[in-house]
């Protein structure tokens, strides 16, 4: 058999398709390779409490929430690998025993990980600020925001910074609109001269690019141990400018893909994005993914980019169409999934109707012939009468 596993760079998305069929085992994150770069360390922030995925993230911290076959925070330790960096701190906050006892010391996923859990929040800076001793003697470190899905490339990243012999280097992404993000303009040498945060229209330039921070940076080793300790502090606003205002901050722009998949409908369609190949990730694409343990009727349909869980059961003349299924779900008989997002051991009964975006949280029921329309809600375990009278929540009936 060829050996997929550490050493080997992709050259195109079949190969690397292949090695993940042949070779994932149902943890180890493959394959990896051996960077030429020096850029070894990387913080990824995951203390967040993801209340916008609520109630999905009521039982489980946001980068434990599954993206197709995984969690989604081993999808980016699989992309860190895949660059090289052999080091990463998981900088928690919110259920941070949940990462420790899945990820151990990082060992099946080609990295070294040590774990960090902020006392009280601590912002993003605040954040890398506590994780600083575990480091060792680096110059440069990768800070990876913990909601971020990408393929960016981490090796033009840091040369880039190196290049430019940069005190801290913001990778970028281009956006129609910036209005609901920070917009970031660069002079002429590829430097951050302004942040506009949340840019209404006067204050666009007719003709200018729309970049957006896209919540990766390489920061120097003297940037991190300047940053006080203990405090909250954020490093879109309170850091960055003053490193900017000495033409030390550089902005790398890229065209690869990106997405936050902090709202429920990104999250979904994180889901669409990597059964479609739209992003190099940790995945076979595939119209479908089926969990181990699964069980599909003869006369159940499951279409357009849908993600079934481990030993979920879907029943006769049920459909699922471009939703996602958690762990030990049933969905019951003739039941109609569209578009929604299901927790684990949700229990769907025989001919409900979920529409739109349906976010239901873990365990769950839903009551036979309920119809439900989204956006809509269902907090984890609930059983509540408006799902008994199967009343239609968030729409009509």
């Amino acid at each position: 058999m060829v050996d997929y596993r550490a050493g080997t760079w992709w050259s195109d998305r079949a190969t690397f398709a292949v090695a993940q069929r042949d070779n994932f085992d149902g943890h180890c994150v493959l394959p990896t390779r051996i960077s030429a770069i020096s850029l070894t360390h990387a913080i990824v922030l995951v203390g967040g409490q993801g209340t916008r995925l609520r109630p999905l993230t009521a039982t489980r911290p946001k980068p434990m929430m599954p993206l197709v076959d995984r969690p989604f925070v081993a999808h980016q330790l699989a992309h860190l690998a895949r660059h090289g960096l052999t080091d990463v701190v998981f900088s928690c906050g919110y259920r941070p025993d949940a990462l420790e006892s899945f990820f151990g010391d990082g060992s099946g996923y080609d990295v070294r990980l040590q774990y960090v859990v902020d006392p009280s929040p601590l912002g993003t800076a605040g954040a890398v600020a506590n994780a600083f001793d575990l480091l060792g003697a680096v110059d440069d470190v990768l800070i990876l925001n913990g909601d971020i899905l990408t393929d960016l490339d981490l090796d033009a990243l840091w040369q880039a910074h190196s290049d430019a012999d940069a005190a801290a280097t913001v990778a970028l992404t281009p956006v129609e609109d910036p209005s609901a993000y920070g917009l970031v303009r660069l002079r002429d040498d590829l430097s951050v001269a302004e942040f506009v945060e949340k840019p209404t229209p006067d204050q666009l330039i007719p003709g200018e690019p729309y970049r957006i921070n896209a919540g990766t940076y390489v920061l120097s080793r003297a940037v991190i141990a300047g940053i006080p300790r203990g405090k909250s502090i954020s490093i879109e606003r309170e850091i960055f400018p003053g490193i900017a205002d000495r033409h030390a901050l550089f902005g790398f722009t890229s065209d690869a893909y990106w997405r936050d998949i902090g709202t429920p409908q990104s999250y979904l369609d994180a889901h669409y994005d990597v059964l479609g190949d739209r992003v190099l990730a940790s995945q076979t694409p595939s119209n479908t993914y089926l969990g181990p343990g699964s069980v599909i009727a003869t006369t159940a349909r499951i279409e357009g980019y849908s993600t079934i869980g481990a030993d979920s059961v879907v029943e006769g003349g049920a459909r699922v169409d471009a939703s996602i299924v958690g762990a030990g779900c049933r969905i019951g008989e003739n039941a109609q999934l569209r578009g929604c997002i299901l927790g684990e051991g949700v229990q769907v009964g025989a001919g409900v109707e979920l529409d739109g975006l349906v976010v239901i949280g873990d365990g769950a029921r839903i009551a036979s012939s309920t119809r439900i329309v989204g956006p809509a809600f269902v907090d984890a375990g609930d059983v509540s009468s408006v799902l008994l009278t199967n009343t239609a929540v968030g729409g009509a009936a």
